[in-house]
């Protein structure tokens, strides 16, 4: 079975080989990077432990709750005008490619699809158990949706319309049929208001005991911000009027800073505690938000894991034995 490929490999020019050696190599070394990618994160889901809202620590966390809506406007997603806690969406053209080949008399069409518009939402959304309320910004997570859906139609649909999700795939399934065509394609993911979540990131708490408050860094930090603004400055700490800051009045300046300090951290002392949770500042920890259990997750991933090795073996014994081929010739 093997036979009619080597012969080709062995006719085959060596442009073409190279090509085909640089696509197994690409193969291979994404492979390889899906193994680590995708097991570690199957081992930092297993390993780390679930945590309640209420007493979780301040860094890394994994968290379960109910996905709820912030008061104030709703999160509406553009294609279906459904509310919800997050969505994408993308709307694609289809647009066709006419070639004419060597008989005239007949021409090549080629299809792909276009993006026309596209968005992800970045609004924040609670997060909730028994124990308390945490705050949710999803952008940049890994998100698995309640709901995802892909449909056709011939027309782009104009999202200032949209009235709900039924109405809009009625809108296209409708003109695909007038029309006969389907040159248009809607794609749109949800996470459902009420949804079962698991997250995985960074928890931080604002205001309350558990702050953590770094004096020294927001006196540095207060005072660069009014170093910007010499004549507020000089405006209030130049008693002189010399027109500069002198080592006496500059010692003003680093004492005031220090009682603003002072007073907002004591305002922030008595303020309601309010627990975020985003994006790890660490790139190597995953930040996933997910209908899915964590159980299932950690499956998912460790079934990548394996494809990669699949990958991985398969591009490289190819690779090596293309090699062994033409060097023998």
């Amino acid at each position: 079975m093997l036979e009619p490929i080597r012969q080709q490999i062995i006719l085959a020019d060596s442009v073409g080989i190279i090509i085909f050696l640089v696509i197994l190599a690409i193969i291979c070394m994404a492979s390889l990077y899906a193994i680590f990618r995708y097991f570690h994160r199957s081992r930092v889901i297993d390993d780390t432990p679930t945590s309640k809202i209420r007493s979780a620590h301040q860094g890394f966390v994994e968290l379960e709750g109910e996905g709820r809506l912030m008061q104030g406007m709703p999160i509406i997603s553009p294609l279906s005008n459904m509310q919800c806690l997050w969505y994408s969406y993308s709307i694609e053209r289809k647009v066709s490619e006419h070639n004419i080949g060597h008989d005239t008399n007949h021409a090549l069409t080629k299809s792909h699809w276009e993006k026309v518009d596209s968005g992800v939402s970045d609004n924040l959304f609670l997060l909730a158990d028994e124990t308390g309320i945490c705050v949710v910004d999803p952008e940049e997570a890994t998100i698995t949706p309640s709901f995802s859906k892909t449909w056709y139609g011939s027309r782009e649909l104009s999202l200032s319309n949209a009235n709900s999700a039924d109405a809009i795939m009625a809108l296209s399934k409708s003109s695909s049929r007038f029309f006969g065509n389907n040159n248009y394609k809607y794609t749109e993911k949800r996470i459902n208001v009420g949804a079962d979540l698991y997250v995985l990131g960074r928890f931080k708490s604002i205001g309350g005991r558990r702050e953590k408050l770094d004096k020294s860094g927001e006196v540095r930090d207060l005072l660069a911000k009014w170093k910007t603004r010499p004549e507020f400055l000089l405006a209030r700490f130049d008693e002189n009027g010399d027109g500069e800051i002198d080592m006496q009045e500059w010692q003003k300046v680093m004492t005031s800073a220090e009682q603003e300090v002072e007073k907002s951290f004591t305002e922030r002392l008595v303020q309601p505690e309010i627990h975020t949770l985003s994006k790890p500042i660490d790139s190597r920890r995953p930040f996933i938000i997910s209908v899915e259990s964590q159980e299932t997750i950690s499956n998912k991933y460790r079934w990548y894991s394996r494809s990669g090795m699949v990958g991985f073996f398969l591009s490289g014994v190819t690779f090596v034995w293309v090699i062994g081929i033409r060097l023998s010739q």
